[in-house]
């Protein structure tokens, strides 16, 4: 039988997955949202503005998941949502000055929970961009991206 934690591709998934329900735990604890609300809301800020197709698209989820999202996170007062003229029931979204901070104050909680982590791992945030940055430019298609999508 393989141990699959020695292959790097369930490695990587199985690193990712323990760090996503971290980031969740932190951000219901601290800001009462959770991580998938929060990645929409970070998505958004890179963005600037979306329609709720292109914010779905970005996000790699269906449209009827952001068109369950917008309204709540709206309703919190982290996201505008307006009609497009002349676009049926498109609507384009934007962070609000308060969804701007809580962006801001989540990544910077998360950062440092992961610095920690990094931290006791004895792993530096060199080594981690090291790897990171050239798999994502190959997975976006541009072998000399350093997964800097800024």
């Amino acid at each position: 039988m393989t141990e699959r934690l020695h292959q790097p591709a369930y490695a990587l998934h199985a690193l990712v997955a323990v760090l996503d329900r971290g980031a969740d735990q932190i951000l219901r604890e601290k800001f009462d949202i959770t991580f998938n609300r929060y990645l929409t809301l970070l998505t958004l800020q890179r963005l600037g503005s979306a329609t709720q197709r292109e914010l779905a698209a970005e996000l790699g989820v269906s449209e009827p998941s952001v068109s369950r999202s917008v309204p709540l996170l709206t309703e919190e007062g982290y996201l505008t949502s307006t009609s497009v003229a002349g676009g049926g029931n498109r609507r384009r979204v934007e962070l609000t000055p308060g969804g701007e901070k809580l962006v801001d104050k989540a990544a910077d909680l998360l950062e440092d929970a992961f610095a920690q982590v990094m931290r006791e791992a004895g792993v530096s945030s060199k080594q981690v961009l090291g790897v990171a940055g050239p798999m994502l430019g190959v997975l976006h298609g541009n072998s000399d991206d350093e997964g800097d999508d800024s």
